[in-house]
């Protein structure tokens, strides 16, 4: 996606963070969605909404009753870590605890859970903060 944003030229550098911060919360709930969906299909479960979060702690969580949130600013990672992360709260709806079960449900989604989870903690110091 290219961001292109219709501001004047001379437009204040908090516009143009308000702007940008606007887009990428569009961008991140479009690309959660799509993702969402297609694991969600795999595993045979309902993802009844999806949220986006600002948590401090947390990249996503998921609920009992299908609702999922994750942290906008995933959308800045390389699309196999953000698809990680959905698809780990995807697979939160079939289990909702990190034993064997999640586990490998998170093998079907993910070609390397384990792996990825390690890149992810390393990605998430070069996140913009916004």
């Amino acid at each position: 996606p290219e961001l292109a944003l219709d501001l004047p030229t001379a437009a204040p550098p908090q516009v143009i963070r308000d702007a940008t911060r606007t887009w990428l919360r569009t961008e991140a709930l479009r690309l959660f969605q799509e993702r969402a969906a297609v694991h969600a299909s795999t595993l045979g479960v309902r993802v009844t909404r999806i949220g986006l979060s600002d948590a401090r702690t947390r990249w996503g969580s998921a609920g009992a009753d299908g609702s999922i949130r994750l942290h906008w600013r995933l959308v800045q990672l390389e699309p196999e870590l953000l698809d990680a992360v959905v698809a780990h709260e995807v697979a939160h709806l079939s289990e909702m605890n990190h034993g064997p079960r999640f586990w490998a449900l998170m093998a079907r989604l993910v070609p390397d859970p384990q792996g990825t989870r390690r890149r992810l903690r390393d990605a998430a110091a070069s996140l913009v903060p916004f």
